[in-house]
């Protein structure tokens, strides 16, 4: 009996040590002490510090800070907007752009009576640079061997470029100026070419305030003019910006460059992709003795002008993207604005709603909900960050890294598609000989006064760790707030508890 009795004691006091216990997040552990460091740090005292950190595998919190208050998360909404792709489409999807022809060919004298069509079907990834198999212009070359195969030298009409699969509306609305025309401002087209960029190249001289020289761009862009106002100064870096609106063929170009520049390249975003592909493709046959009857232009601009006559089209060629595992490993490794917002329309696509920026993503985040989600506090206006308008709480992405981890069926895709610490990506120079290098896996967020950071990490008590950090309004410069939340995530490696 009285061995029956303390092992009942034992049992009550167990329990009892266990109910009153303090929560981990509450202890004076170094994590915690780091935490308060960095809260009081004093260029933050104007600034809001989100952080919050689960232990995914038995739900106990290590550290929080705000889990709940709304911050702006730049680009590491992209895990959000990357996870519903790969859960809606599966990672082997891939998208496709056709190659198609109107009218009738007449075989004996090789003459196409009609227009050749580019048929975007929202695949990014066209002419892009970020993958071996895209890269450069071999789908030119491709194209314009399969209109020979079809028998033709010789064109009625003209090449058309169709971007109408996405709204017409390229740009997300709540964009500021600065973005629009960018190099990282890239506009969602349903015909995308070359990752909707290209480059203009300038020249300095020995005077100070003299005007610089364009001395061109590339790839060409159709009637492009540039309003330039940049000029030489004695600085040793760059400021220049270049503004513009979709469709539009003015470009202003605004801002300082170092006297003695050479061929400085800007990199922008292009002001029409599909009239880009349409004249890329248009200056492709010619170079192959294939002649066109009228200029290239879009089914978009046929439309304006009411000279667009509905197609009754056949098929020349169909060009496949990589498949969507790889798309989004570049799209989070590298923060890939344009693929990531043509993930967003996509989606809303699959989730019925119209391809437009802000319904798509309200689509998005509807889905997410009745994953169970809590979406208080989310506002999603975009699929990429760029937006000043998202919001996002630590404990929404924490609650996202942790599905991921244990209810889709694509994690290791999902996993891998994030920078690994110190070794590539946005933390490629960070975390070096620490134990979060080759073993923190993140994506970065960063705007104007706003870093975050999020993903996971194995600390060297063996916990698998999900984390989501944000600092908004930040008030030093962004070097110092990346050092500081650089301390927080190597600080979670090193978790010892």
């Amino acid at each position: 009996m009285r061995k029956l009795f303390l092992g009942l004691l034992l049992i009550i006091s167990f329990n009892t040590y266990s109910q009153f216990r303090r929560p981990l997040e509450k202890r004076n552990h170094s994590l915690n002490k780091l935490l308060k460091e960095i809260r009081d740090f004093d260029d933050f005292s104007n600034a809001t510090i989100g952080f919050y950190a689960v232990d995914m595998n038995n739900g106990e919190v290590l550290s929080s800070l705000n889990k709940d208050m709304s911050f702006r998360p730049a680009s590491t909404l992209k895990l959000l907007t990357t996870a519903t792709a790969l859960e809606l489409f599966g990672p082997e999807h891939r998208f496709e752009t056709r190659l198609e022809y109107s009218g009738s060919i007449d075989s004996i004298n090789r003459l196409l009576n009609g227009n050749i069509y580019i048929i975007g079907g929202g695949d990014p990834t066209l002419g892009s640079g970020y993958f071996d198999s895209t890269s450069g212009k071999q789908f030119l070359d491709n194209w314009t061997d399969a209109v020979k195969a079809m028998g033709i030298d010789s064109i009625t009409g003209a090449v058309i470029g169709d971007g109408s699969f996405f709204s017409r509306d390229m740009l997300p609305a709540s964009w500021m100026w600065e973005d629009m025309a960018s190099s990282y401002g890239h506009q969602p087209c349903g015909l995308s070419i070359y990752d909707n960029n290209y480059n203009i190249y300038l020249n300095t001289g020995s005077n100070i305030g003299d005007t610089a020289e364009i001395a061109g761009h590339y790839p060409g862009i159709p009637a492009i003019v540039f309003n330039n106002t940049i000029t030489g100064d004695t600085i040793s870096s760059a400021n220049v910006s270049i503004f513009g609106a979709p469709y539009s063929n003015i470009r202003y170009l605004r801002g300082r460059l170092p006297l003695n520049e050479n061929n400085y390249k800007l990199t922008a975003s292009v002001p029409d992709p599909a009239l880009l592909a349409a004249t890329q493709l248009d200056s492709a046959l010619n170079a192959n003795k294939i002649a066109i009857g009228k200029a290239a232009t879009t089914a978009r601009i046929l439309i304006e002008r009411d000279a667009y006559i509905p197609r009754s089209t056949m098929l020349i060629d169909t060009y496949s993207s990589p498949e969507l595992r790889e798309i989004i490993a570049q799209t989070n490794i590298h923060s890939i604005n344009l693929f990531a917002e043509i993930f967003n329309l996509h989606s809303g696509l699959k989730l019925n709603a119209v391809p437009e920026t802000e319904v798509a993503a309200d689509s998005v985040v509807e889905y997410w909900a009745k994953k169970g989600m809590k979406v208080k506090g989310l506002s999603m206006n975009d699929g990429s960050g760029v937006s000043w308008k998202d919001i996002v709480t630590p404990a929404q992405i924490v609650f996202l890294l942790k599905y991921m981890r244990f209810n889709s069926s694509y994690f290791d895709d999902y996993f891998n598609s994030m920078a690994i610490a110190g070794v590539n990506g946005t933390i490629e120079d960070m975390f070096k000989e620490t134990a979060a290098e080759g073993n923190l896996r993140a994506k970065s967020g960063t705007l104007t006064r706003t870093k975050a950071y999020s993903g996971y990490v194995i600390s060297v008590s063996g916990r698998e760790i999900a984390f989501y950090m944000a600092v908004n309004n930040y008030n030093c410069p962004t070097s110092v707030t990346v050092s500081k939340l650089e301390q927080l995530m190597t600080a979670l490696a090193d978790f010892r508890k």
